[in-house]
């Protein structure tokens, strides 16, 4: 039975939070693109290897500066952001980077996106970054809209994500825009 009005908090993640990241990560996936990926994609995603990753970058995170947290109603896990020190080629000294952000369909819409953003800007001001990034697709207007009632803003610079990489031997790619707030 879910709770939608229980508590909402967020915490660092741990290596048992694992498998709710993956599940809500492929829940969001299917909703967001299960229309225009086509179904190898899907079936390319392992719930076992998607949760082995998260897992592991909870326990043995690439380097500092990376966070994973996670966002509950109650005690169940309903949300997650991930966090990185800025990869673009041409990000300044002092980004950091939101590498993924996800709240399950079910429990959209109840704050919990709102509370893992502000999560995401303290993490980065402690580790010292004055900018905060994140990739969009180029049509995600819930979430353009919900960062732009936090600041953020779109610097112009896009890119196009390829799916194979890593996922499945497909020629599908994905247009994304960056959108950024200062600090």
């Amino acid at each position: 039975m879910t709770n939608h009005s229980a508590p909402g908090f967020v915490r660092d993640a741990t290596a048992a939070d694992a498998a709710a990241i993956a599940s809500i990560q492929t829940a969001c996936w299917h909703l967001a693109y299960g229309e225009t990926w086509p179904a190898e994609v899907f079936d390319s995603l392992s719930a076992q290897d998607l949760e082995m990753q998260w897992a592991r970058a909870v326990i043995a995170p690439p380097g500092p500066g990376y966070r994973l947290l996670v966002a509950t109603a109650g005690a169940q896990v309903v949300g997650f952001v991930a966090l990185a020190p800025g990869a673009d080629p041409d990000s300044q000294a002092g980004e950091a980077e939101i590498v993924a952000w996800e709240v399950h369909p079910e429990h959209q819409h109840s704050g919990h996106g709102g509370r893992l953003l502000n999560a995401a800007a303290d993490h980065a001001r402690g580790i010292g970054a004055h900018t905060l990034v994140i990739w969009l697709t180029h049509d995600d207007e819930a979430r353009r809209s919900l960062l732009a009632s936090a600041g953020f803003a779109p610097d112009g610079a896009h890119r196009e994500v390829a799916l194979a990489d890593g996922w499945a031997n497909s020629s599908v790619t994905m247009r994304q825009v960056r959108v950024l707030a200062a600090l």
